[in-house]
């Protein structure tokens, strides 16, 4: 239902007739034969409701529309994870996972794109008390760090290898934050001739024009047009008329409204319209801005 803007719209309206205005018309023509239809068709919906609530039927999946996906809040930290998953495993097998480009920065260069809703991304996982944790639940910052390197390097370096190099460099994920420069480092391990540099949002459109990639770490708010919770968005390119240009690695086809659970709840999300955006647009939303660039 989450993925279907129609449906959850007309649920929401549904729930304010029958707490609201049904009441009201009760209370009103309360004298009227046809009331003690309305009474009991209203105290029926309030029934569904509660069993709505109490069973969490109605509760949207953060950035996933994959069946078998649950979302557990404690202390904000979101975790998602699959009691049913499917009977197709890739495990976490990096080979043949191959990046999109159909970006192009600033140097004219391609954008190594990958997304974390991916066929891939679902099966990637680990193990922590017995439970497997699945990538496309957690990928977010792995990803933007596998776009920003695999562009810069200009070779396919994606999301399921990093995540596996950084299983080796922590033998115990369970309490582990999966932060940009965490993985950052866990990559230079291997590789090397990039850095990773913090900076602030009036330094963005010099450095893209110096082939720098950004990965912005963006925390919804009442007004969020980015994500419902914590999210990454790569900012790699900027347009004549001084915006830049972003792309999220966990961007859904179709647009989708922010569940009750969220931070940004009710809100829609809609890629397709947020492909560019200003400066002061991106900074109601942005915690953090992550450069990477070669070294000199």
């Amino acid at each position: 239902m989450c993925n279907n803007i129609i449906i959850l719209w007309l649920f929401i309206i549904l729930k304010v007739i029958v707490i609201l205005f049904l009441p009201i018309f009760i209370i009103v023509k309360r004298k009227k034969k046809y009331i003690n239809i309305l009474i009991v068709i209203n105290i029926l919906l309030l029934l569904f409701f509660i069993i709505c609530e109490v069973f969490s039927i109605n509760k949207c999946v953060y950035n996933s529309n994959l069946n078998g996906i649950k979302r557990t809040k404690t202390e904000n930290q979101i975790t998602l994870y699959n009691e049913l998953h499917p009977e197709e495993i890739y495990g976490n097998l990096s080979d043949g996972i191959n990046a999109e480009k159909k970006y192009k920065t600033s140097l004219g260069k391609d954008l190594y794109y990958f997304n974390q809703n991916k066929k891939y991304m679902k099966n990637a996982y680990y193990t922590c008390n017995g439970q497997n944790i699945y990538m496309n639940s957690f990928g977010s910052s792995i990803t933007s760090v596998s776009i920003a390197i695999s562009t810069l390097y200009d070779n396919n370096i994606n999301p399921v290898q990093i995540f596996n190099y950084y299983k080796e460099d922590n033998a115990n994920l369970c309490n582990i934050k999966f932060d940009i420069g965490s993985i950052f480092s866990s990559v230079m391990k291997r590789y090397g001739a990039l850095s990773l540099t913090n900076i602030d949002s009036s330094m963005i459109k010099n450095e893209l024009k110096n082939g720098g990639i950004i990965i912005a770490e963006v925390s919804a708010n009442e007004n969020s047009k980015l994500t419902c919770d914590h999210d990454y968005i790569i900012v790699y390119n900027s347009t004549n008329d001084g915006k830049v240009m972003i792309v999220s690695p966990s961007s859904l086809d179709n647009p989708y409204v922010c569940s009750y659970s969220s931070r940004a709840y009710g809100n829609t999300i809609d890629y397709s319209k947020n492909s560019t955006i200003s400066i002061d647009e991106l900074n109601k939303e942005a915690l953090n801005y992550y450069l990477i660039k070669k070294v000199s």
